[in-house]
């Protein structure tokens, strides 16, 4: 038991090791979420970490995906997160890319950030399909947004811990659109997810 407790001891160690880049500038309970101000002591500007409390409570920030409305964490810059049900444990970092390709931390954690950028390029590359399909010249904007959440929905039956961002938001600027012809909000959305496709593309490390 001694020799199980420690080897798990040294795997949490390990996983919490983080990055020496990236470090916490502050933290503080807020309920049983903990809200930890994240700064980046590098050179080079991060463009996605993982901030946690355990194997459980963590929280992925990536800037190609969205996250910190879309600007890598630069030199000296600080970037506020928020952990789920976190309780009163101490937040540590545990991955993090950065612009040059460089990576730190958990190895794991730093595979999953790659896989997940991997899973939006496949995603964003089936939403184009649709999207320039010349059948959406001929229906309305809020047809098409079905498109998307029978894809959504499709997907999320074999599935429901699948995350469909790319969906989603299709889905949801579609339904806005409502009764106008899906021609202009279509061409909209082709142009951000062509733009987002190729700063995956390029991403460090190569996707």
């Amino acid at each position: 038991m001694r020799k199980l407790t420690l080897l798990t001891a040294f795997s949490l160690s390990a996983a919490f090791a983080g990055s020496s880049n990236l470090v916490i500038h502050s933290q503080y309970a807020d309920g049983h979420d903990r809200v930890v101000q994240v700064r980046n002591d590098s050179e080079v500007a991060a463009t996605a970490f993982v901030v946690g409390t355990s194997d459980i409570a963590v929280t992925t920030t990536d800037v190609l995906l969205g996250a910190h409305e879309g600007r890598p964490l630069r030199a000296g810059e600080t970037a506020e997160v928020r952990i789920p049900n976190a309780n009163a444990s101490e937040a540590h970092v545990v991955a993090a890319i950065f612009e040059n390709g460089t990576t730190e931390g958990d190895s794991a954690s730093v595979s999953r950030l790659i896989q997940e950028r991997r899973e939006a390029s496949d995603q964003i590359r089936f939403a184009l399909t649709l999207l320039q399909n010349e059948n959406v010249n001929n229906y309305a904007a809020s047809t098409v947004a079905n498109w998307f959440r029978h894809w959504r929905e499709r997907w999320q039956a074999s599935d429901p811990t699948r995350q469909m961002p790319v969906a989603v938001a299709a889905e949801t600027y579609l339904s806005q659109a409502g009764n106008e012809k899906a021609t202009r909000p279509a061409h909209d959305l082709s142009e951000v997810f062509e733009q987002l496709l190729t700063k995956l593309a390029a991403s460090q490390p190569a996707i």
